[in-house]
Formats: structure tokens, sequence, C-alpha cells
């Protein structure tokens, strides 16, 4: 593995860290969490989707866009 790519996985490996720390807390709304990650809500959603396609978290509720 090249450095770049290595630093990109422990990257994304941390964070994915801090995502679990941070819901190990309880349940937490999009918004919340994603201004603890200093994320946009939009970036937290990826993440977290992410997180739920491998295993790692369960998304249990959704809500209408605040613009639909």
């Amino acid at each position: 593995m090249t450095n770049t790519v290595v630093a990109e996985v422990g990257w994304w490996s941390e964070l994915d860290h801090q995502v679990l720390d941070c819901l190990r807390e309880g349940p937490q709304s999009m918004r919340d969490l994603a201004g603890r990650l200093n994320l946009s809500p939009e970036g937290a959603t990826s993440l977290l989707l992410m997180l739920a396609a491998e295993g790692k978290v369960r998304v249990t509720a959704v809500e209408l866009a605040e613009s639909a």
C-alpha cells in the first residue's frame, strides 16, 4: 500500500471510531452528531449509511427534509 492509501484508511478508521464513540453515549440526532464530529449533516448522513451497510450501526429514524 502506498503512504497515501494508508493515511486515507487510517483517517476513515479514526472517523468511524469517533462516530461509534459518540453513539455509545446513546442515540443522537443527525444534527447533533454532525456538530460533534465537525461534519456537515450530509457528510454525517453519508458516513452513517456506510457504517450501516457494514452492520456497525442501525439507522432507526428518518424524516422529511426541510425543503420537501
